[in-house]
């Protein structure tokens, strides 16, 4: 107890001399104030000394207080505290770098494409039943009708900057249409006989709004109505009717071995607006070039792959048809009693039958200069054209005869040529060249997709990459245009 009274007695006095000393100074500083002209008020001086004595006091409770007042637990809170404050920064200026990201990502990302267009392959409509292809294939042909209408309204809906169709419009069977309808006719009758009831109460959905569409087209008048009675001229009128539900832009046509079963190439020419030229042979040829004004960084050229052939050819004059025949003649043992069979080829030999063809030289020429015009004007190329051009991005047997003379061409404009887009394929295929960079893609047909499947695509094309939108059966991808940098 004595030692106890003694060490308070000493922190007493120790405190009451540090009280004097500190009201000395303050003295003194009063002093030295009033010398300099500072003068404060007794107010003033009160406060201060208040305050000073309040500050002596808090200090003399902190120094009889506890020695252990500031204790490793606490030191390791405040250290905690510190620690998540620390944390707090740190995700806070994450959170703030990553809203900048996603905002310049915003900014600068390419979210709109610079064109959209859509893409229809092989519709090949005709007013027959379903049937099927050569290899067992089931075929819909008069779904295609309300499929070409459908993606028609669609392309317009969306306001795409032009529609692409890349050939067979139609169906060859259109030349036999009563062969083909002659089982169904007769099936209907024996129904109408057996049950009392109409024709039209036992047509199907999709032939009823076949029926409509024939109705409209045959209600429109066309620049050809003085032609002779052709029923391919009413297919591809029933085709056409489908496809003006699309009106903001311009239908790119490419042609192929079907409208050729049906049509001559004037006929083609009137209806589809291809603007073919006569050569100096005096054949007729389609190929041209087109840039949508919505983009002047994009040009689309369109190939005639049925420049050499033997269809719609005259067998007297035509210095193509001669070329043609001597292809087939020299590659494909079966021509020409069986011209269509590649029978006994192999690989890529099965190409040289009689429904497909070559580009000729005046026509390579042309894509030459056209291609060279447009890396000079900075512009991009689509290539379209009714058969494929890249072997693997197709069966063999659908490929151009001269393909390796054309992929050459496009190889020497690998950075201008983004892509190339064919149909004839039916079940679609894709390749990219690994010598060029260039996609080669084929789309899946129109015909082959069943009620109520509807095959068609939109193509957006953005300055780093085309993306397709596959409906149906046609398949959505994305393809990188690093390419062309």
């Amino acid at each position: 107890t004595h030692n106890r009274m003694t060490t308070r007695r000493g922190r007493k006095k120790t405190t009451t001399m540090t009280m004097m000393m500190q009201q000395r100074r303050y003295l003194q500083s009063k002093e030295s104030l009033t010398h300099q002209g500072y003068l404060m008020d007794s107010i003033t001086m009160k406060r201060i000394m208040l305050n000073i004595i309040a500050v002596q006091f808090l200090f003399s409770i902190l120094c009889c207080s506890c020695s252990n007042a500031f204790s490793p637990i606490s030191h390791s809170r405040i250290q905690m505290n510190n620690h998540n404050h620390e944390m707090n920064t740190k995700q806070s200026t994450m959170a703030a770098s990553a809203d900048d990201s996603t905002e310049s990502n915003r900014t600068t990302g390419d979210a709109q494409p610079m064109l959209t267009f859509g893409i229809l392959a092989d519709i090949q409509y005709a007013p027959i039943p379903d049937g099927f292809s050569f290899s067992g294939t089931p075929r819909y042909y008069r779904h295609a009708l309300s499929a070409a209408k459908h993606a028609a309204s669609h392309f317009q809906k969306e306001s795409a900057s032009l529609v692409v169709n890349l050939g067979d419009i139609i169906d060859g069977k259109c030349q036999e249409i009563e062969k083909w309808c002659k089982e169904e006719m007769e099936a209907s009758a024996a129904t109408q006989t057996a049950t009392g009831s109409s024709s039209v109460d036992t047509l199907t959905e999709t032939q009823i709004e076949e029926t409509e569409i024939k109705e409209e087209s045959k209600s429109c008048a066309t620049a050809t109505a003085t032609l002779p009675s052709n029923p391919g001229h009413d297919a591809i009128d029933d085709v056409l009717k489908a496809l003006s539900c699309y009106h903001h832009g311009p239908i790119l046509h490419t042609y192929g071995n079907h409208e050729l079963y049906n049509l001559s190439r004037e006929e083609i020419s009137t209806r589809l607006k291809i603007p073919f030229v006569k050569e100096p042979c005096g054949d007729l040829v389609g190929y041209y070039s087109f840039t949508s004004p919505e983009c002047q960084n994009l040009r689309f050229v369109v190939l005639d792959s049925y420049d050499i052939s033997i269809m719609q050819r005259c067998p007297d004059k035509s210095t193509k048809r001669k070329k043609a025949q001597t292809i087939l003649a020299k590659n494909n043992p079966n021509y020409p009693s069986l011209e269509n069979s590649p029978e006994g080829l192999d690989g890529k030999e099965k190409r040289f039958v009689a429904f497909n063809g070559a580009i000729d030289e005046a026509q390579k020429v042309w894509l030459y200069e056209t291609l060279e015009s447009a890396k000079e004007c900075g512009q991009k190329v689509i290539i379209l054209s009714h058969q494929p051009i890249m072997p693997e991005s197709s069966g063999d047997v659908c490929l151009i005869w001269n393909y390796p003379e054309v992929l050459a061409i496009l190889r020497q404009y690998k950075c201008t040529v983004a892509a190339a887009f064919a149909g004839h394929a039916h079940k679609g295929g894709y390749k990219r060249d690994e010598e060029s960079g260039i996609h080669f893609r084929v789309f899946e047909a129109v015909l082959e997709s069943k009620d109520p499947i509807k095959t068609y695509a939109f193509v957006d094309f953005h300055h780093d990459r085309l993306v397709v939108r596959g409906y149906g059966n046609c398949k959505s991808a994305t393809y990188d245009l690093d390419h062309l940098s």
